[in-house]
């Protein structure tokens, strides 16, 4: 089973840039980068019956190349697979929610998964 380790998952403010730059919190790749991390430690965290391993894969993957040193061009469409592989058309993040019998907390538990979900969404849109 593929885990996020997060003593093992570099933050972008980690990298050390030449001449005292910063990088982008903005940019694209980075969001995409942190929505991956987050969404995959969730959706590890709560998958109890195992259901979600190929979409745990494909967030670990899709972590993978953005950290590659691939062209731009190669990256998106690799990504964009990879996407395809978080909501395929009966399965996938699509129906992913946290389940608790107290209605609150399930409303609480499941607004990060939206937001992310959400904002993974508007991040992929333009290039599908």
């Amino acid at each position: 089973m593929y885990k996020f380790d997060k003593n093992h998952q570099f933050h972008f403010t980690d990298f050390n840039q030449p001449m005292g730059l910063k990088m982008n919190p903005e940019n694209r790749w980075i969001r995409l980068r942190d929505i991956c991390i987050q969404l995959g430690k969730i959706v590890q965290k709560y998958n109890e019956k195992k259901y979600y391993v190929i979409q745990i894969k494909a967030l670990y993957d899709i972590v993978k190349c953005v950290d590659s040193d691939i062209d731009e061009k190669e990256k998106t469409e690799y990504v964009l697979n990879r996407y395809k592989i978080l909501y395929p058309s009966h399965g996938g993040l699509s129906e992913f929610y946290i389940q608790d019998e107290d209605f609150a907390t399930r409303l609480k538990l499941n607004e990060p998964v939206d937001m992310l979900k959400d904002d993974l969404w508007k991040i992929i849109k333009p290039y599908i």
